[in-house]
């Protein structure tokens, strides 16, 4: 047999392992998938929160517990505020804040029950018995929020 000279043979030599940075591509774009989902997320959940639409039912939930007519009225007014701007709304007197109620959304309000919101500050009547009001009140924040009407 023939004999073979191995002396000459050098050691193997392994190949290098992959290190572990920098990712492939592939990586990356899943990365910023997920990233994009979980930003879209946060920010329709963000944007839903500052809707004053839910917002405002809460709080008309908050005022139905306390039952008292003013706050009912302050809420009102913050509602039409947050729609129409704060120069508009704020300096409305009795009178023009019943006209409003009433001219906001139409047939919602009775004139006595706007004329009970409107005067509520000087009214000695701190309970609020009538349940329809509260169904009213949010009847007319619904139809005040979801308007494109622009107070003049």
């Amino acid at each position: 047999m023939n004999q073979v000279d191995l002396s000459n043979l050098k050691d193997i030599h392994l190949p290098v392992l992959p290190d572990f940075w920098p990712l492939a591509t592939g990586w990356y774009v899943l990365s910023a998938i997920i990233l994009g989902i979980f930003l879209a997320t946060y920010l329709i959940w963000k944007w839903y929160q500052n809707q004053p639409l839910p917002y405002a039912l809460k709080e008309l939930e908050k005022v139905k517990k306390e039952k008292q007519i003013k706050l009912l009225s302050q809420l009102l007014k913050r509602v039409a505020m947050a729609k129409y701007g704060r120069k508009k709304v704020a300096p409305l007197d009795e009178d023009s804040w019943q006209e409003f109620l009433l001219s906001a959304a139409p047939n919602v309000f009775s004139v006595n029950q706007a004329h009970l919101l409107a005067y509520s500050i000087y009214t000695h009547k701190k309970d609020v018995q009538e349940e329809s009001l509260y169904k009213k009140s949010q009847q007319w924040i619904k139809i005040v929020l979801k308007s494109k009407k622009q107070f003049s």
